[in-house]
């Protein structure tokens, strides 16, 4: 018998309603469909199909109410997340008033994105119908989510707003309010601890909302480190301006017109600080050596480098060291030994540093300088027009007018109105340019000083990655005044994944040619023999771990050096090369360059090559100028 096949029968029909009805198909019974009597199966049918349509066409009007209301709120949150991420990278307009009330503006905005945006989802019917879905559930919480967590941001950063106008307005000149800085620095220690908090992974959102939230925990990673950052600073601030009772710091005045690796030493001051005020004292030339040594132990490297300069006994040599801490606790003992006085710490800025803290002070009036000092004309006026005013041999007066001059900047700043968050914001650009640098004996706050990056040390971050180059006067003139550095750095990845480093260091001289002997311009008939001839001993810290041609480790990293003569409007280049060791790290290099504290910041140019083994991705070269420590990274593939 031939099994019973409906017309237009669909696929496995037979087999729907089990072993009785394939078994009527099987026995070729035609009519084992009939109606049930008193069912109308057309009119159930019909029924069902409109109901059916219903269902889709109210699920597809809530599916669609859902998407409008998620995109509104994924519109305010991106409005909330820009708004952030402008605050963070124009962070200096927070150091005036009129730009903290902006800041206060922009984070009401954010509340009011963030408030639309939570009752677009939360308060949405069709939102919650789909959230209640075991697949939607996850996306609608994690965007509740996201939310919530911008909106904590923005409480935060208000509160940390309000906080900051209050310590500005009570402070007077520079005579701070401690128990005020002491609730602003607990505030900021809270607000890292809450905003770390909500770093969470985005992994299992889909698409923009993944997106959205990588975009915020990219944001708030860089507002918490500058939360501890700002929790260590002012952790030291305390005791800086006296919380923990009187403090006593060595005030080095550095002199950019004739370069160790930090500005020449030629004069200091006393600061006193107590009860958060401040006042600078006997200034004075430190240019006479002292009778004997300080007994402060130089490391092997250094003793072997800058030993013959004599840095524990000439305070002209004391920094010719990259490490500051060391020059610094040799500057301390130095100083109680002419003086009989202890320090707590030291202190050294150099001429661009003042030339920040005259932009907050205007101009000041300093003994034995004719004109008054400003930020326009102090670089000038201190590292070049002195030098015209003074015989050669009768250099004296001179000599003390950068701690003079700073000495006049405090007092000034003391007695007017000077916003607090711009006294804070031009430190910090001083101290990452290593214009402005601090040591303490306290061991607790030199770490914090380390760790903010205010030590001055070229080896606190990534030691085997980092490179620094140091351009000292080896004549007895001013002619840094005239110098510019420029760096140029091809990096080569040998077939063992080894970097290899040749560094061109290139020095030019722009002083001025044909000129009679000067104190600025030499000779000194010892190094020098013409007037404007530059003689330099050029010092490149190779990376820890490194190898270069008679390296030594110093200051935490591998030096060697090389010396050149460089004549007035000429240039002359230097090359080093260096070996890192199994540079590339997962398919990552690697490279760092620590500034020089120049009056002219050095200009950096670093090339990659990727050898046999690698290709680089995107551009191989960079370029940049040292105002602060510049790091690249660059990712490379294998061949």
């Amino acid at each position: 018998m031939t099994p019973y096949e409906h017309r237009q029968q669909r696929f496995a029909h037979r087999f729907r309603y089990g072993f009785s009805h394939w078994n009527q198909h099987r026995k070729g019974e035609s009519h084992h469909h009939a109606p049930v009597e008193g069912i109308d199966w057309r009119a159930w049918k019909v029924a069902g199909t409109g109901l059916f349509v219903l269902v889709v066409l109210v699920v597809l009007v809530l599916g669609a109410l859902a998407a409008r209301n998620i995109v509104r709120a994924q519109h305010s949150m991106d409005a909330a997340r820009a708004t952030i991420s402008a605050a963070l990278d124009n962070r200096h307009e927070l150091t005036t008033p009129v730009g903290r009330a902006e800041a206060g503006a922009a984070i009401d905005d954010v509340q009011l994105d963030v408030s639309l945006a939570y009752a677009l989802v939360n308060d949405s019917f069709a939102v919650n119908f789909f959230g209640s879905l075991p697949v939607l559930h996850g996306q609608v919480q994690g965007l509740l989510q996201l939310i919530q967590d911008a909106g904590q941001t923005a409480t935060v950063g208000g509160g940390l707003l309000q906080q900051v106008n209050t310590l500005a307005a009570t402070t007077q000149g520079l005579t701070i309010s401690i128990p005020r800085l002491q609730s602003l620095q607990a505030s900021v220690a809270s607000a890292h601890t809450q905003l770390s908090s909500l770093n969470r992974p985005s992994g299992g959102l889909w698409g923009p909302l993944g997106s959205a939230r990588a975009s915020f925990d990219a944001e708030d990673a860089r507002l918490t480190a500058l939360l501890g950052t700002g929790n260590s600073v002012l952790s030291y601030a305390l005791p800086l301006v006296g919380a923990d009772g009187p403090r006593l710091y060595l005030i080095a005045g550095e002199n950019n017109a004739e370069m160790r690796d930090q500005g020449e030493v030629l004069s200091n001051a006393l600061m006193h600080s107590a009860n958060g005020s401040f006042s600078l004292d006997s200034t004075s030339p430190s240019d006479a050596p002292l009778s004997e040594p300080v007994n402060v132990p130089l490391p092997p490297g250094t003793q072997a480098i800058f030993g013959a300069l004599q840095p524990t006994q000439l305070w002209q040599s004391v920094n010719a060291s990259a490490d500051f801490p060391l020059s610094a606790q040799i500057m301390q003992a130095m100083y109680q030994q002419v003086t009989g006085i202890h320090v707590n710490g030291v202190v050294a800025i150099d001429v661009p540093g003042l030339v920040s803290l005259l932009q907050l002070s205007g101009p000041v009036v300093v003994p034995g300088i004719a004109e008054p000092v400003t930020a326009a004309n102090a670089s000038d006026v201190l590292l070049h027009q002195l030098y015209a005013d003074f015989p050669a041999g009768d250099q004296t007066q001179r000599h003390d007018d950068i701690s003079a001059t700073a000495k006049a900047v405090i007092d000034k700043m003391k007695t007017e109105d000077v916003d607090l968050a711009a006294f804070a914001v031009a430190l910090a650009d001083d101290v990452a340019g290593r214009h402005l640098m601090a040591w303490d004996e306290n061991p607790a706050y030199e770490a914090i000083i380390t760790k903010t990056g205010g030590s001055g040390a070229i080896d606190t971050s990534d030691a085997d990655r980092t490179f620094h180059v140091s351009v000292q006067s080896a004549v007895a003139a001013k002619l840094d005044y005239y110098v510019t550095t420029s760096i140029r750095m091809v990096v080569s990845i040998t077939n063992r994944n080894d970097a290899m480093v040749n560094t061109y260091v290139t020095i030019s001289n722009h002083a001025p040619a044909g000129q009679p002997p000067s104190a600025q311009l030499g000779p000194d008939d010892f190094n020098s023999f013409t007037p404007g001839q530059y003689v330099t001993r050029v010092y490149l810290w190779s990376p820890r771990g490194s190898q270069t041609y008679a390296g030594v480790p110093e200051s935490g990293l591998v030096l060697n050096r090389t010396a050149t003569s460089v004549l007035a409007q000429q240039s002359q280049t230097v090359v080093f090369t260096t070996v890192i060791p199994q540079a590339v790290r997962n398919g990552q290099l690697n490279l760092q360059v620590v500034p020089q504290p120049e009056l002219y910041p050095a200009q950096v140019s670093i090339q990659v090559a990727g050898g046999p083994n690698w290709n680089v991705v995107g551009a191989s070269s960079v370029t940049g100028s040292l105002v602060k420590t510049l790091g690249y990274t660059w990712s490379l593939t294998p061949r």
